[in-house]
């Protein structure tokens, strides 16, 4: 990486990494400043900052956090000795709650750290800097939730005035018995596979997302049970129009409004990373679900709750070898231009396909967690993505694992 300290308008040093400015060329020190003030969670329990640099940003923290943990994550080897350089540099680097580190596995932080990512930063790692993927995630994650930060505690709120049970009552009520089961998630190839569930549904456990409801309604399937975690008022059209009456599995921030209508069976599921659902279910030692981001992978963390040892994936593309994302009378379907920034993976078929940054972070998660589960795992989107630890299996093979599994 190319570093360069100039001399701003002010009088103060600012940086140029790779042709691109990571302050202000005017005011670099207010411009750091008043980045922090907007982003900076006081309650959070430490903080995770991208890029040292001048370590502007860092002194803007340090004004108002003394005792918490600070970790920064250097882009480049070269950083520390351009910090050096810093007039802040000999008043920063005596405290002793900040830690400078190059490797994400040197972190030893929770799901109440902050991560604060200067856009700047993140434009000067380009798709091969190793991590490129890793801050992106956090990106996407970050700004879904400092979005949706207000309707994520307005819908914990009116959901738990529902008084509806958790998955404990699930679990003493329900005997899941030997039954594979099947995740049914709405990406393309469910157009090709929901047929298969048909022929042995009496000896198969059918968990769907919400967005896949109506797909298999349509071929007169009843799931065993359905997941939903948005939290925006569009999940209502998931459940609306439909005679499903059977379980309802909800994550804890999803719509409360959808949640509220469902007249049947409900479940509550108290999601990891979300620090109300996370104290509330220690108070009553109920389990929390990881979310991984997505409805399918809470999906896949509920059966795992569960305890099915065997999960066959239906409708996990988290790709797609065409311009549509998901399967017909999906509920979430959408046309992809070709304009967006995409990224090519390798499909079950071994073929190159399309995936955007969202579904990526979900592939990866999936990648992560079926390495590190005791659950064997099958997937049959042969134009899906290639997930790792996932055995593609076609029809006959999926009919054949049905009856070892009698």
């Amino acid at each position: 990486m190319r570093f360069e300290i100039s001399i701003a308008r002010d009088g103060n040093q600012t940086l140029n990494v790779n042709g691109i400015h990571i302050y202000s060329k005017y005011k670099p020190k207010d411009h750091a400043a008043s980045f922090i003030e907007k982003e900076l969670d006081l309650d959070a329990e430490g903080y995770l900052l991208l890029g040292l640099g001048l370590g502007y940003h860092l002194k803007a923290i340090t004004k108002r956090i003394r005792n918490k943990k600070i970790y920064i994550l250097c882009v480049d080897k070269q950083e520390e000795k351009i910090f050096e350089k810093s007039y802040i540099y000999e008043e920063i680097i005596k405290m002793s709650n900040i830690i400078i580190i190059y490797d994400p596995k040197d972190i030893k932080m929770n799901n109440n750290f902050q991560v604060i990512i200067p856009n700047a930063w993140l434009q000067v790692l380009n798709n091969e800097h190793p991590l490129f993927n890793f801050l992106a995630d956090i990106k996407i994650k970050q700004e879904s939730y400092s979005g949706q930060k207000n309707l994520l505690a307005e819908n914990f709120r009116n959901n738990l005035l529902l008084n509806d049970q958790n998955i404990i009552n699930y679990l003493s009520n329900t005997k899941v018995g030997n039954k594979l089961a099947c995740l049914v998630a709405s990406g393309p190839s469910l157009n090709e596979t929901k047929n298969w569930l048909k022929k042995v549904r009496s000896q198969l456990y059918i968990f769907c997302v919400g967005s896949a409801l109506k797909v298999l309604l349509e071929e007169d399937i009843e799931p065993d049970g359905v997941v939903i975690s948005d939290p925006k008022m569009n999940i209502v059209q998931q459940l609306e129009g439909t005679d499903y009456s059977g379980i309802l599995f909800y994550l804890s921030t999803a719509n409360h409004i959808a949640i509220s209508r469902y007249k049947h069976t409900k479940y509550i599921l108290f999601q990891n990373g979300y620090k109300r659902a996370e104290e509330l279910a220690a108070r009553h030692n109920i389990p929390l679900v990881e979310t991984g981001g997505s409805v399918a992978t809470t999906g896949f963390s509920t059966l795992e709750l569960l305890g099915f040892d065997k999960v066959i994936l239906f409708g996990q593309d988290l790709g797609f070898k065409e311009s549509y994302t998901h399967a017909s009378f999906s509920t979430s379907g959408r046309r992809i231009s070709t304009k967006e920034n995409l990224l090519k993976i390798i499909s079950n078929n071994e073929e190159e396909i399309y995936t955007t940054p969202n579904l990526h972070s979900y592939l990866k998660w999936f990648n992560l967690k079926i390495r590190n589960s005791n659950i064997k795992v099958y997937n049959t989107a042969l134009n899906g993505a290639s997930i790792s630890n996932a055995d593609f299996i076609n029809e006959n093979e999926f009919y054949n694992l049905v009856n070892l599994t009698k």
